[in-house]
């Protein structure tokens, strides 16, 4: 061997060995730091992924049926990106004895009663409202607040209760009966809002009764407040005829029923007067506005605003996922909402992700 092929070896040796280097050296340089939030939880992933998904699966996270993404797992990624992840929670709802399972992204019972649009105001709760829920899935029991009316020999008295029958109702409202009183419901009938309930007391031979005389509604246009908006501004009260009646009685049943007396109104209706809004809702959204959105609608829905996909996952004018209408600040059902609430929640969710979420439709825009 040569001197000179001694030389020449070491020097190749080192060209390749810097090569190598280089290539890992531009690999890793290709990693992106992906910021992840997980039910709150904030951490960090390195990826060579091109997309959300990518991270995901460079996180360990997969993302299930009920779960909310956002954005969508096929985004690519940017410098700026940020994945947020809150994973479905089960939940099995009793309200006023009626069972229901609704599937939530909340973390706290307080956020997940506000997520599927459940008003309990004055009711009681199985558990605080602070509780977190568990990804196993929680029960919970709601008694809600309703109002009860009670023609009790001739006075109306109006009073709220949790109860779930009329003899809870009555105990809880320190009502007292008598043997020979009756009611005009079952004592195990189910207490609803806006019930009357009317007892008779009878006492001896002689019976009074009281009839409701039914209170009229008046609505009121009020321009301080947004279109769909109602607010009862002061409660309907029913009235109360009082009539006396004379009772015979052969072999232990009623025989003859005459008036004793004329008939007495003892209580006026009150009419209820409920404020309706007027004020139209800001749907107006930058950058948006201008767009073709009926189009959109055509393409997507057939300009249906109830429209639902065949396996019922897709909704609505521009057909939402529940997730995604959710975290657009949309409750209930998209389906529910109207069409301009529909379009503004479209709009909000463009100016997030441009037309990614309508990747057939979205080029009518």
């Amino acid at each position: 061997m040569s001197y000179r092929s001694l030389l020449v070896r070491p020097a190749a040796l080192a060209v390749a060995f810097l090569a190598a280097w280089s290539g890992q050296a531009a690999y890793a340089a290709s990693a992106r730091t992906v910021a992840v939030t997980v039910d709150g939880q904030r951490t960090t992933v390195r990826t060579h992924g091109a997309t959300v998904g990518d991270a995901l699966r460079a996180a360990h996270l997969a993302v299930g049926t009920h779960d909310l993404l956002a954005p969508d797992a096929s985004t690519r990624l940017t410098g700026r990106t940020t994945v947020v992840l809150r994973r479905g929670r089960e939940m099995e709802l009793t309200v006023d004895g009626q069972p229901r399972t609704v599937w939530v992204t909340a973390m706290s019972v307080n956020e997940a009663l506000d997520q599927i649009g459940l008003r309990t105001n004055g009711a009681l709760l199985s558990a605080d409202r602070s509780r977190s829920i568990p990804l196993k899935g929680f029960s919970l029991d709601i008694r809600t607040r309703k109002s009860v009316q009670l023609l009790d020999a001739g006075k109306v008295r109006r009073f709220s209760t949790n109860a779930l029958t009329v003899q809870q109702a009555l105990h809880d409202a320190k009502v007292s009966l008598h043997r020979s009183d009756s009611l005009s419901v079952l004592r195990r009938a189910s207490v609803h809002d806006g019930m009357v309930i009317r007892i008779t007391r009878i006492r001896g031979t002689q019976v009074g009764e009281d009839f409701a005389i039914p209170f009229a509604t008046v609505r009121k246009a009020d321009g301080s407040m947004y279109t769909g908006v109602t607010k009862v501004m002061r409660e309907g009260r029913v009235g109360v005829i009082h009539r006396v009646y004379n009772l015979k009685y052969v072999n232990g049943r009623l025989a003859r029923k005459l008036l004793a007396k004329p008939s007495v109104r003892t209580a006026a209706p009150i009419t209820e007067i409920i404020a309706y809004g007027t004020r139209q809702r800001p749907y107006s959204v930058a950058g948006a506005d201008g767009l073709n959105w009926g189009a959109l609608a055509n393409c997507e829905s057939g300009g249906n605003p109830r429209a639902v996909s065949s396996g019922g996952t897709y909704r609505g004018l521009y057909q939402f996922t529940m997730g995604t209408w959710h975290s657009m600040g949309g409750s209930g059902d998209p389906i529910d909402a109207s069409s301009g609430e529909q379009t503004y929640r479209a709009k909000l969710l463009y100016q997030q992700r441009g037309r990614s979420p309508w990747p057939n439709c979205g080029r009518y825009l």
